[in-house]
């Protein structure tokens, strides 16, 4: 994504506490909309990321909606692969969230210099599409999904958890959970990152959980082959290939991927050009994912593997290479054959020569 460079300036926030509870003590980075900084927890605790306003919008109505309406989505949205919240203030009229520190790396990131391993990249959508489900569950839409919007960090264990982040385009469809509010984006209004835009967003149109579900088709195709479905230079080409151009297949951009047939028709049918003709919300498409025969897709020649190897860079994970496949060590296995036959054929011989003088006796 272009980044809009900002007015350098002195930043107010380092070494400040917010309300009597966090110390920040570093910039992380920052957005159009707010920066980010790591904060230490005055009463103890591990350190936390902190999103705070920019000073500049505390008088646009509806860029603090937007950033309030966040905070709301991500505290009522509890799950394993979603960003965890857990406070939010104001300071001096400025409006912040507290949520986990992340350590790890964007899927945009990951992406960069190759396609991830095929079985990486499905678990990894997978588990994004694990946690779009509850969100849709519970009536929120995300809008904005894209690699960037996507963390992948370390376990304990060493396993990958993919974390969905940036919730700032959400929109919520259960008045009854959520409350009806202001509607944020006017029909008409076109919103969202150009590559990874629905049809209908590209129009204006009124968006719903297939919106979601277009995106995943091309966040999936493009860690599969490293590059987007329609390539195209610019913002109003590339909205008009979603609006008009078929999506290409797999194979296509990356020859030497051997995906299952099944594989290549979830993704046409999530970049469907009528919305009507995907998968009604993430938790269809998971179901749908989940259903095609393993593997879903191999490299020729190879055989990928998801590297289970942990983080130890606190700034950014490796990537995720093609690993050899486990196999167990089996290279003392022929020498204890043979010695086990040798040892066995021996026993046989002492045991017909005392056969034979007993006979003699």
């Amino acid at each position: 994504m272009v980044q809009v460079p900002r007015v350098e300036r002195t930043d107010q926030f380092l070494d400040q506490e917010l309300e009597g509870r966090y110390r920040i003590i570093e910039r992380l980075g920052e957005g159009g909309m707010s920066t980010i900084y790591r904060a230490q927890q005055i009463e103890g605790g591990p350190d936390v990321g902190i999103k705070i306003l920019h000073d500049e919008l505390i008088h646009d109505q509806d860029q603090r909606e937007r950033f309030e309406r966040e905070a709301r989505a991500l505290f009522g949205l509890e799950h394993p692969n979603i960003l965890h919240v857990y406070d939010f203030g104001v300071h001096n009229g400025l409006p912040f969230l507290v949520m986990e520190l992340l350590t790890g790396q964007t899927l945009d990131q990951l992406v960069e210099s190759e396609p991830l391993p095929p079985l990486a990249a499905i678990d990894l959508v997978r588990q994004v599409l694990t946690g779009l489900a509850v969100a849709h569950g519970k009536g929120v839409l995300h809008r904005d999904l894209k690699t960037e919007n996507v963390v992948v960090v370390s376990d304990q264990r060493g396993g990958r958890i993919a974390k969905l982040l940036d919730f700032g385009l959400v929109k919520f469809v259960d008045d009854d959970r959520w409350g009806s509010g202001k509607a944020l984006t006017a029909f008409g209004e076109v919103f969202g990152t150009p590559a990874y835009m629905s049809p209908e967003q590209c129009t204006g149109a009124p968006a719903d959980a297939r919106t979601d579900v277009y995106a995943m088709g091309v966040v999936l195709f493009e860690l599969l082959t490293g590059e987007w479905p329609f390539m195209e230079e610019g913002r109003a080409e590339m909205m008009r290939a979603h609006l008009t151009a078929t999506p290409p297949k797999l194979v296509d951009t990356r020859p030497d991927l051997e995906p299952h047939p099944e594989l290549e028709a979830l993704i046409q049918k999530a970049m469907s050009k009528d919305k009507m003709d995907r998968f009604a919300d993430a938790g269809e498409m998971l179901a749908a994912l989940e259903a095609i025969p393993h593997p879903a897709a191999t490299v020729r020649g190879a055989t990928p593997e998801y590297s289970t190897t942990a983080a130890t860079d606190p700034v950014a994970l490796p990537s995720l290479p093609n690993a050899a496949p486990r196999t167990q060590n089996t290279s003392l296995a022929p020498v204890v054959l043979i010695i086990g036959a040798v040892l066995g054929l021996a026993l046989l011989v002492v045991v017909a020569a005392a056969a034979i003088i007993l006979l003699n006796l």
